[in-house]
């Protein structure tokens, strides 16, 4: 039996996601396909246009076999900490063969080459990037001028006589979101001695930030922006008909304005009430540090939340960043939290989103290799980590309140905005395709 992986926020699943599935099964063989899916909150920092088992319901139902979910502490993370959590929850199945992820670029010798820098940290690369941050620019800026000094460095311009071939493919990996998580599977997937096979789907036709509906496949992006503009169910369908798998986008109209969409602006409440117990902020806030803290202190709150990240702004930290220090304030979630996770090992237990009936003998596999418990039914957690004493049972522990803050606070959100009450994770049925 053969099961590939795919990392993803399917938010929401679209032909893009549609086609990379079926790249991947056609490349890889695979018998099964496990995707590991943010929960309610997406990478950015921000809340997913639906909710966690609605996405995962629209992927299972367009050939996804199993959905489980990427942690919330990983998957509002950095990129490093998104991939690294991932990986180490893929790892830890010891059932996935083949992990398979979207990039601009295909070139996997390349991509591995940036990968080994990423992770190796020569001097040509720290040098690079102590001079860009010192420079005043972000992280991300800085570390992508790095990797691209450092891979350049890899080859001879004068004797290499497909050298600006090269030097354009090193510019466009590292300066792309998808190929920057392309990088981080990679360095994960060599830090862990993973035996898991990375597998490159070159992205088509649309670009991760594209606006534009292009009747066929466009980015999820395009997708949000055009539901936004909607007023009915009738115009999601008519506008996204040839852009998602029809069962997917019945899903999704069917929930038009009673469970979705949720904006990032229903935050605002949550961080003024935040700020207004300036108690609530320290440096140990994941993601923050002193300068920014004193910034927060001195905001104007009168705003909406997209406007306050956007005034937030600054050369040397992006809206991204901001937007995940102010979830993570928001939630709780510390820096002492996130040493306690990486120093117990950083995969402790996957959740069951959605799944296919004809997907039992992968389940069973899993449950029979893993070295991490597999729930299904969250109200027995406590029972599931029973049989796993060599997983911490702290760790553990705090990662499961941090994922139902965030699930709490996603039902509060969507009460505010449309006034429909959010089961929440304990009574929730997962849906079964």
């Amino acid at each position: 039996m053969k099961t590939l992986a795919i990392i993803s926020e399917y938010n929401p699943f679209h032909n893009g996601h549609l086609y990379m599935l079926n790249k991947a099964k056609e490349l890889t063989g695979a018998d099964y396909a496990i995707s590991l899916m943010s929960g309610n909150f997406t990478q950015r920092g921000i809340p997913a246009i639906c909710d966690k088992h609605k996405r995962a319901h629209m992927s299972v139902i367009s050939g996804i076999d199993l959905c489980l979910e990427l942690p919330f502490v990983y998957a509002s993370g950095s990129a490093y900490d998104f991939a690294n959590g991932a990986i180490n929850i893929l790892n830890s199945l010891n059932t996935v063969d083949y992990l398979c992820f979207g990039a601009e670029c295909d070139d996997i010798d390349l991509f591995n080459k940036a990968a080994e820098i990423i992770t190796n940290e020569p001097v040509q690369y720290k040098e690079v990037l102590k001079e860009s941050l010192k420079s005043g620019n972000s992280y991300p800026c800085a570390r992508q001028t790095a990797i691209t000094q450092a891979l350049k460095y890899c080859f001879d311009s004068t004797k290499d006589p497909d050298y600006e071939n090269i030097s354009e493919k090193i510019s466009e990996i590292t300066s792309r979101p998808n190929n920057i998580l392309a990088l981080e599977y990679l360095a994960a997937l060599k830090r862990t001695n993973s035996d898991i096979k990375p597998v490159i789907i070159k992205r088509k036709t649309a670009n991760y930030a594209d606006e534009t509906i292009n009747n066929s496949i466009s980015s999820a992006n395009a997708v949000r922006k055009a539901v936004a503009n909607l007023n009915t169910k009738e115009e999601i369908i008519k506008t996204l008909e040839n852009d998602m798998p029809r069962e997917a986008l019945d899903i999704l109209a069917e929930n038009f304005k009673i469970e979705f969409p949720v904006s990032s602006n229903a935050l605002m409440p949550f961080l003024q009430s935040g700020l207004l117990n300036p108690g609530m902020l320290s440096e140990d806030i994941c993601d923050i540090n002193e300068a920014f803290t004193n910034k927060l202190l001195k905001a104007n709150l009168y705003s909406d939340y997209e406007g306050f990240i956007k005034n937030m702004k600054s050369k040397d930290i992006t809206e991204t960043r901001i937007n995940r220090i102010i979830l993570h304030l928001i939630t709780g979630y510390s820096n002492k939290d996130r040493k306690l996770f990486y120093d117990n090992g950083t995969a402790f237990y996957a959740g069951i989103l959605a799944f296919r009936k004809s997907s039992s003998n992968l389940i069973k596999e899993i449950n029979n290799n893993s070295k991490i418990p597999v729930i299904t039914k969250k109200s027995d957690f406590n029972k599931y980590l029973e049989n796993y004493p060599e997983v911490s049972f702290a760790a553990a522990k705090r990662m499961w309140e941090l994922d139902l803050t965030a699930s709490n606070l996603y039902g509060s959100l969507l009460y505010n905005s449309f006034g429909t009450e959010l089961t929440n994770d304990y009574v929730t049925n997962i849906p079964i395709v």
